[in-house]
């Protein structure tokens, strides 16, 4: 069974239009209110978001500010790191900060450089190379440490920070600075390896102000340090004393269409228990103090100029005279902290020494020292001094160039051939062995001995008496000489002897002096017929008897003006000593000397007269004959200006033999043994007047 039921006719499906006229606005009215509350809830949500943000990013800021505060060293009213690489400067140039002005107030500290992140308890300060100790010193950390400026600015409506450093930070350090330059993100490739940092967005120049005081519990703030009105220097000699500084930061910002405000300080003291122990470093203002210098004297004809390091010193300028000339350059902005300067025999050493900075540079410091006469031998093997006013054993380089010898030395015990009496330094030495004749005391009488140098130094005993031996006019030229060598091959039987022994050959120094040298053997020995001939131009104006040395007894050896060099009476010839020396033609004027005891000029050989050339060496020479030959009467007496301050011995030829003549301080030429009134020599005096 079905059940049928119909709706009444009245009953239809939706709304009609009377009914939807009223509910329509009542369902809107619901919508936009609710609409409403949303929109209102996402505003506060974004706003407090905003504002939560920026408070963040105030106290962060403010934070920073602290930190560095706290290990910095000075507040600055301006860079003292100048001038600025490019892009450093504010400009992104090399334009300076300040810390008030037309741009703001800035923040500017000069902040110490560390080996690490500074609040790491395993960093160390770096300190400056050379201020005033080197870096491999112990007391190296007692140095000026270096520092670096850490700037806080405004620009473009955003806070930054920013690292300034020397040009030089990577190498002006005992250490590499874990510190680096920064610069505008924007600029790359640049001399800044890092990025400022950007602390804070939609900050205005006046929202960013910073406060100066005294100390860390004043309430006044220090007016003059932050005074744009007043110069950098006031400004900078007021924050001296400030030991505080209150940073603030102000903002207003619409967020989600609301005015936001937000501000937050700080109060902090430079220097805290981190880095209590550091001396405060201020920027350099004034040239260093002057340089104490001292001379000491190194090797022979040499001074090393030394000086300690000076503070706030960068670099030192050296200047210097020799001689009382003209100062001349020696180093110029040099980080170094002594000098060394050469010269001759007696000659004078003055040096100024400036210390330098960015400032400018230091009155001098000054020293003057005076290259030695001579330099005392030191003696071997049990020989010494003579004394008795006889010369000292000493040696020397003359202007030309030229080594000297002199001294009377004698040896405890006897000595044994081949032994050292002592050793010329490095500059002092022949290149090759050398061998002279000379003056020695056997059983009480005057006799010959032999004396070799060789290339090491040594001088070397030969032949002769421990009693008493003379090294007085040994003379040569040194190895390393400018001098260039003529070398000879010897003729009419002889040979260069060989076994390092020298090469025979000829040169002449600056001051005119020709020098023979050579060791040969196995020639003929008559009389005149010549081992070496060397040009006219090199040779004696007059003919000499020169003494030498041959199978270790005495030789004397000719010079005649043709050139030739010639053997004499002694007809040894297994080897001959060719190393003499003697004035060339025209190297000096000759003074006739004025002979006494009888004595004669012998005619046809050189006129007994006396020589000083430039470089002060007094030449003797002269033939003659007929004198009284008793030991000890003067021959002759050469004036002031001519005289040695000691006495001296010399090795001489008469009638072919071995005689001695002796030159005292007041000038006269002593006779001695051996002297010969047929003829004797006075061709081998040769010595440095200095009195």
């Amino acid at each position: 069974m079905s059940i049928n039921k119909r709706l009444p006719k009245n009953l239809k499906n939706g709304f009609t239009i009377v009914e939807l006229l009223i509910i329509a606005p009542i369902v809107i009215l619901v919508i936009g209110t609710f609409i409403a509350v949303i929109v209102n809830m996402t505003g506060e949500v974004l706003t407090t978001r905003g504002a939560n943000a920026l408070a963040y990013n105030i106290q962060d800021s403010l934070n920073r500010i602290e930190a560095d505060v706290k290990l910095s060293t000075t507040f600055l009213s301006t860079n003292n790191i100048s001038p600025l690489t490019s892009p450093q400067g504010y400009d992104d140039g090399t334009a300076s900060f300040t810390n008030v002005g037309a741009n703001g107030n800035m923040l500017i500290l000069n902040t110490l450089a560390t080996t690490g992140n500074p609040l790491s308890s395993t960093s160390g300060v770096v300190y400056l190379q050379n201020m005033p100790n080197s870096c491999g010193s112990t007391q190296y950390n007692q140095n000026t440490p270096m520092t670096m400026n850490v700037v806080y600015f405004v620009k473009n409506n955003t806070l930054w920070r920013r690292t300034l450093t020397p040009a030089n930070y990577l190498t002006a350090g005992c250490a590499t600075p874990w510190q680096q330059p920064s610069c505008n993100p924007a600029i790359t490739g640049a001399f800044c390896k890092t990025q400022d940092e950007r602390l804070i967005d939609g900050i205005n120049p006046s929202d960013f102000n910073i406060q100066y005081y005294n100390n860390a519990s004043a309430t006044s703030a220090d007016s003059v340090a932050s005074d744009s009105s007043q110069n950098d220097a006031t400004r900078f000699a007021a924050l001296q004393a400030d030991t505080t500084v209150v940073a603030s930061i102000n903002m207003n910002q619409t967020i989600a269409g609301r005015s936001v405000s937000q501000s937050g300080s700080i109060r902090a003291t430079k220097l805290d228990s981190i880095a209590s122990t550091i001396a405060v470093v201020a920027p350099i203002t004034t040239v260093p103090a002057a340089p104490s210098v001292t001379a000491t004297l190194s090797v022979p004809d040499q001074y090393i100029f030394s000086w300690g390091r000076v503070a706030n010193a960068d670099t030192y300028t050296i200047n210097y005279s020799i001689a009382g000339g003209t100062y001349v350059a020696g180093a110029t902005n040099q980080n170094i902290t002594s000098y060394t300067i050469s010269a001759q025999r007696g000659q004078s050493i003055c040096v100024t020494v400036y210390a330098n900075n960015s400032v400018g540079s230091s009155p001098y410091g000054s020293s003057c020292a005076t290259i030695p006469d001579w330099y005392n031998l030191t003696y071997q093997n049990g020989w010494s001094d003579y004394g008795g006013g006889y010369a000292t054993g000493a040696y020397t380089k003359t202007s030309a160039g030229v080594v000297v010898l002199k001294g009377l030395v004698k040896r405890t015990g006897t000595p044994t051939a081949g032994e050292t009496i002592a050793v010329l330094p490095v500059g002092y030495r022949p290149s090759e062995m050398i061998m002279f004749g000379t003056s020695t005391s056997t059983s009480g009488a005057d006799a010959t001995a032999r004396i070799d140098i060789y290339p090491t130094g040594a001088i070397v005993y030969n032949t002769g008496s421990g009693g008493w031996l003379s090294l007085d006019r040994m003379m040569f030229i040194p190895s390393g000489s400018s001098y260039t060598w003529s070398l000879l091959s010897p003729i009419n039987g002889w040979v260069n002897y060989g076994g390092g022994w020298a090469t025979a050959g000829y040169t002449r120094d600056s001051a005119g002096h020709t020098f023979i040298k050579g060791l040969v053997g196995n020639g003929t020995t008559t009389d005149g017929t010549p081992i070496i001939t060397i040009p006219t131009s090199y040779t004696s104006d007059q003919y000499l008897h020169v003494a030498s040395t041959s199978n270790n007894t005495f030789d004397d050896i000719g010079v005649d003006t043709s050139g030739n060099i010639v053997p004499k009476g002694n007809a040894l010839n297994a080897y001959k000593s060719l190393q003499i020396s003697f004035l060339s033609p025209g190297y000096a004027t000759w003074n006739a000397l004025t002979l006494q005891s009888g004595w004669i000029a012998y005619p046809g050989f050189a006129t007994p007269s006396y020589a000083k050339t430039a470089d002060g060496m007094v030449s003797v020479k002269g033939l003659m004959y007929g004198g009284n030959t008793t030991a000890g009467l003067i021959i002759a007496n050469l004036p002031t200006g001519y005289r040695p301050k000691e006495m001296h011995i010399f090795e001489e030829a008469g009638v072919n033999t071995y005689c001695r003549v002796d030159v005292w301080p007041n000038g006269n030429i002593i006779q001695n043994g051996g002297m010969q009134s047929g003829w004797s020599s006075l061709d081998s005096i040769s010595f440095m007047a200095e009195q």
